[in-house]
């Protein structure tokens, strides 16, 4: 598969990165992955289709100055005296980031999905507390990233990092300025060199608009989220291939694009997905109003339904009917004598020697 600049790969492996039940600390797998290194810098994905956005152009960039500015110059001396002085730290947080933002992005989005994939403990009456996003820091910490909140922090990231990456490159190509390791043969190109503009950078645009969404979804982990963003940003002006003007200009689209995603994401039903006592009741007497078996836990004491109206949550790429249109019919009554079949299948099924 052809490397691209623009990591539309990286965004489709971030959705499908597993999200694991039984381990909640992720190990690094890819620590010492090669640095990225495009054979296409698609200098045209400034005109691709955004997800949310209505134009690449939405939010404006201010032109940058002139390479030959005095402001141009002092950045590249910025550079210059990282690099004399580069700390084996920094020269592995450079390597670190140079395998990809939006891999490493993913990376900590999992860790993260994993440390708060937590289901809270019961109250002495028997009954269980939700997590509060009004009230992150009280127990149960907010979120309980279960499986459909996992999915849907996923999807608004990536498809978040998408938007930003095409207005960025939009931007890129608009105002054609090289990055550092072009205009200045005293900077050492510390990644890959390639000759995709550098204004706004791409390492910023994804550390901003990430960052905001990251916050949103967890947010007590504000502190380290900045952190990572901040180190992501560094590491792109040490590298040689960003100045502090492509970094900030790049974090401050990145994070407007961030808020077309959240004020989406607040309005997308997902925050009353958990339902209420009433609407857990009403899902047990009308199945059995209709002579069905219900769904109930059978832990001690009993667990609410997970997030049992997470299917009124609107979707991304088609609208509501579309998704109803979609559904499977539905499964045989528990009644029924195809349910006995079934039922009976699943009973007296062996597994294969060795399985369980």
């Amino acid at each position: 598969m052809k490397k691209t600049a623009l990591p539309l790969t990286l965004l489709i492996v971030g959705l499908s990165l597993i999200v694991t039940n039984c381990k909640k600390e992720i190990q690094g797998r890819t620590d010492n992955i090669a640095s990225l290194n495009p054979q296409d810098i698609d200098l045209n994905a400034g005109t691709w289709k955004p997800v949310l956005l209505i134009r690449p152009d939405t939010f404006a960039v201010a032109a940058p100055s002139a390479i030959t500015s005095s402001d141009y110059l002092a950045e590249l001396n910025e550079i210059k005296g990282y690099q004399k002085n580069l700390t084996e730290d920094q020269q592995e947080k450079i390597s670190y980031w140079s395998a990809g933002g939006v891999l490493r992005w993913n990376e900590i989005m999992r860790e993260l999905v994993a440390k708060y994939n937590l289901p809270p403990y019961q109250n002495p009456d028997g009954t269980y507390p939700i997590p509060s996003a009004a009230n992150p820091f009280a127990y149960p910490a907010f979120p309980f990233a279960n499986p459909p909140y996992a999915a849907r922090a996923f999807a608004y990231i990536s498809a978040a990092q998408y938007d930003a990456l095409v207005a960025c490159w939009y931007y890129k190509k608009l105002y054609n300025r090289q990055a550092p390791y072009k205009t200045d043969a005293a900077i050492i190109a510390k990644v890959p060199a390639t000759t995709l503009p550098s204004y706004p950078s791409e390492a910023a645009v994804l550390a901003g608009v990430t960052a905001e969404m990251m916050k949103l979804l967890f947010p007590d982990e504000i502190a380290n989220i900045n952190l990572k963003a901040q180190e992501q940003e560094n590491a792109a002006i040490m590298a040689g291939s960003a100045t502090r003007s492509d970094v900030v200009a790049g974090e401050a689209l990145g994070r407007q694009i961030a808020e077309v995603f959240i004020t989406r994401a607040k309005g997308d039903r997902a925050g009353k997905a958990v339902g209420t006592q009433t609407n857990w009741t009403a899902l047990v007497t009308t199945a059995q109003s209709k002579g069905e078996i219900p769904w109930y836990s059978l832990e001690i004491p009993k667990r609410p339904p997970m997030l049992p109206l997470f299917g009124k949550v609107l979707p991304f790429l088609f609208d509501t009917l579309t998704t109803v249109a979609l559904r499977p019919g539905p499964p045989p009554s528990t009644s029924s004598a195809q349910m006995k079949l079934e039922t009976d299948e699943a009973y007296n099924h062996k597994m294969p020697p060795g399985r369980i």
